[in-house]
């Protein structure tokens, strides 16, 4: 077979498979219609009013958030009150209450090195 026989089957062989093909148009739409929509949307996204007002919802998301939290955190406190269990404030402050106490014995004993050095003999 000559080159261009060989040519013309593969050019009618890929005709075929396309003609054949259901899903060729669905994914030839697809392609377009995905590139349409991206640029619509790179421009919207891009846009100074976009920006603006996904900041205002994101003001307003935050907002609900804390409240929400501060919200929650107060229910918390009053059940750990009502199983007489401490709240997160009170075990805060107790390990702060520790660390001094840690700090002075630290400081103590710093102390009564120096007073024993002291109370030892000199050599000569």
């Amino acid at each position: 077979m000559s080159e261009e026989k060989k040519e013309k089957q593969i050019k009618t062989q890929d005709d075929e498979k396309a003609i054949s093909d259901p899903f060729a148009q669905m994914f030839q739409f697809y392609d377009s219609f995905s590139k349409s929509w991206s640029g619509v949307m790179s421009e919207a996204v891009g846009s100074k009013s976009f920006a603006e007002s996904m900041g205002q919802q994101l003001e307003g998301s935050l907002d609900s958030m804390t409240l929400f939290r501060r919200q929650f955190g107060d229910l918390m406190e009053q059940y750990l009150q009502m199983m007489s269990l401490p709240t997160r404030k009170e075990v805060i402050n107790i390990a702060q209450r520790l660390t001094h106490l840690e700090m002075a014995l630290d400081d103590l004993n710093a102390k009564m090195d120096e007073l024993i050095d002291l109370q030892k003999p000199k050599k000569k």
